[in-house]
C-alpha cells in the first residue's frame, strides 16, 4: 500500500517501484537478530552508509544503532530530500535514494524525533539524463496515428501529461487533440476540434481540459475530457450572455488555459500590447465570469497554475517575461475575484533577447511559450526563439537544462548538447518527466529526462 501511494504522489516512477518490490523481497530474508524497537533513552548512532554513490532509485543501507523496527518512525535525510524507507531494522536502515539531492548529500537519521548525522563522509549523487524522441517523424507534417515513432504530428504545439503515462497533444495544425500512450508507444487521435491549444489536466488528474483558440468557433471555449470515461468522451463549454445580452468572454481568440480544482481559467489574445481579458469558467456549473481586463500584453501569453503557491504564471511571449498574479484576489467592492495589469508581479525576465541565465529579472529570455510545474514547485518554459528549455526553481533561479542556445537543429542524448527546432509546448510528470512538442520544422514530440 504504501507503495502504491508513492507512485501516485509521483515520488516512484513504475520502474523504480519494481526495483522497490525486488528489494523488500532481498530485505525480508535478514536476520531478525535486530529486531527490537528503539530506546527513547538512547542516542541514534549513524556509522555508515553503502554505497557511498549513486544516482535515483540506488539501493542503499545506512548502518548504525538504535534504529528501532518501526519505519512509520523512521527518516531519512539526504540533505533536505526524504528518502524512501523499505524496511528498518535496529542496526540498518533500507531505502531508496531520492531525486537530485545535490551534488553531495550530508546523511541524517531521526527516529521518532531523535537525529543521528553521518560523521566524515557523503553520499555522491550522479545526474542520469537524457533527450528522447518519443513521437512523430522529423520533418513531416501530417497527422497520422499509429505507433509513436512511425505517426506523424501536424503541429504539436501545446501538451499536457498525466500520472498514468499518457501525454495529451494540442495538435493544431492536423485540428486534432491527440493521445501518446507510453505504455503502448501509441498515438490516437481522441478529438477533431477547430485548433486546440493550450491544455491541463486537474491536480488530481481526473479531468482534462482543451481550448479552442479561434474567434471563428465562438461561442465553444473549450472542451473537456474525463478519466471516467477513459477519455472518449468530450463536454462542450460554451460562452455565455451577461445581463445587457452580450458574450461575456466574447468573439475573440484565446491563448492561455489553466485549472485548479474548481475552474478553467482563460486568458485572451491581444494584438501587439493591446488589452487583454481574464475569464474563468466552473467545471461544474459552466457558468462564465469576467474576472480580469485591461492587460497590456502581447499577441500570445500562456499561463499555468501552480498548485505550491496557489497563483497563475503567465508567459508574456513578446516581451520575453514571466508574471504571476493571484486568481482569487477579491479587491473591495466586488463580490467575485477582480484582476488588472497592476495586480500582475514580474519575476523573471529583462526583456527578450539572446540566453542569459540568472535569477529573477536578470535572466533573459527569448520567445517564451508554454510553462509547467514539477511536484517541486521547480517551473519549465519553453524559448521558440532561442530553442532551449529552461528550468526556474523555487528561488527564481532560471538556467538552460536542454538545447543548444541559439542553435536550431535535431539531435537527441545528453540534454547540454541536443538541439531542438522552436519548441513550443512543455508539460511536466510528478516527478519531473518533461515532455516537449516542437512546433517548427521538426514537428515532434521529445522526452527530456534529468533524474
Amino acid at each position: 500500500m504504501k507503495t502504491m501511494n508513492y507512485l501516485r504522489r509521483g515520488l516512484l516512477t513504475p520502474a523504480l517501484a519494481l526495483c522497490l518490490l525486488v528489494s523488500c523481497e532481498e530485505t525480508t530474508r535478514t536476520s531478525d537478530d535486530h529486531d527490537k524497537p528503539h530506546n527513547p533513552n538512547t542516542e541514534v548512532i549513524v556509522s555508515n552508509i553503502g554505497p557511498e554513490s549513486g544516482g535515483i532509485g540506488t539501493k542503499i543501507v545506512v548502518s548504525g544503532s538504535n534504529f528501532g523496527n518501526d519505519p512509520s518512525k523512521v527518516k531519512l535525510y539526504f540533505n533536505a530530500k526524504e528518502a524512501f524507507v523499505m524496511k528498518v531494522q535496529d542496526n540498518a536502515i533500507y531505502a531508496l535514494v531520492p531525486k537530485q539531492p545535490g551534488d553531495f548529500s550530508t546523511i541524517k537519521v531521526s527516529v521518532d524525533g531523535k537525529e543521528g548525522v553521518l560523521a566524515g563522509r557523503q553520499f555522491q549523487y550522479f545526474v542520469r539524463s537524457s533527450v528522447t524522441t518519443i513521437a512523430g517523424q522529423q520533418g513531416i507534417t501530417t497527422s497520422v496515428d499509429g505507433p509513436a515513432l512511425e505517426a506523424t504530428m501536424g503541429r504539436p504545439s501545446m501538451l499536457a501529461a498525466n500520472d498514468e503515462g499518457l501525454v495529451f497533444v494540442a495538435d493544431d495544425g492536423g485540428m486534432r487533440l491527440r493521445m501518446i500512450s507510453l505504455a503502448d508507444s501509441k498515438v490516437t487521435t481522441l478529438l477533431e476540434m477547430n485548433r486546440p491549444w493550450q491544455c491541463a489536466f486537474t491536480a488530481s488528474y481526473n479531468k482534462f481540459f482543451v481550448l479552442q483558440r479561434e474567434a471563428s468557433g465562438r461561442p465553444l471555449l473549450f472542451y473537456g475530457l474525463y478519466k471516467g470515461s477513459n477519455w472518449m468522451e468530450s463536454d462542450s463549454f460554451y460562452d455565455q450572455t451577461d445581463a445587457s445580452g452580450n458574450f461575456i468572454a466574447g468573439n475573440i481568440g484565446y491563448a492561455g488555459l489553466a485549472v485548479d480544482e474548481e475552474y478553467v481559467y482563460l486568458l485572451a489574445l491581444g494584438a501587439n500590447n493591446t488589452v487583454a481579458k481574464l475569464v474563468r469558467v466552473h467545471q461544474e456549473t459552466k457558468k462564465v465570469e469576467l474576472i480580469g481586463e485591461n492587460f497590456v500584453l502581447p499577441n500570445w501569453n500562456h499561463i499555468c497554475f501552480n498548485p505550491k503557491d496557489r497563483k497563475i504564471y503567465l508567459t508574456a511571449e513578446s516581451f520575453g517575461r514571466i508574471y504571476r498574479f493571484d486568481p482569487y484576489l477579491t479587491p473591495p467592492g466586488h463580490d467575485t475575484p477582480w484582476i488588472t495589469m497592476n495586480d500582475l508581479e514580474l519575476i523573471l525576465g529583462g526583456g527578450r533577447g539572446t540566453v542569459k541565465e540568472g535569477n529573477g529579472t536578470n535572466a533573459q529570455f527569448g520567445s517564451i511559450e508554454q510553462l509547467c510545474f514539477d511536484a517541486e514547485g521547480n517551473m519549465y518554459v519553453v524559448d521558440y526563439q532561442n530553442h532551449v528549455v529552461w528550468k526556474i526553481d523555487p528561488d527564481l533561479n532560471a538556467t538552460v537544462i536542454a538545447g543548444t542556445p541559439g542553435v536550431a537543429g535535431y539531435a537527441d542524448g545528453n540534454p547540454k548538447e541536443s538541439m531542438f527546432t522552436t519548441p513550443y509546448g512543455i508539460t511536466s510528470t510528478p516527478d519531473g518527466i518533461l515532455y516537449v512538442g516542437e512546433a517548427g520544422e521538426n514537428r515532434l514530440v521529445r522526452c527530456i529526462s534529468i533524474q
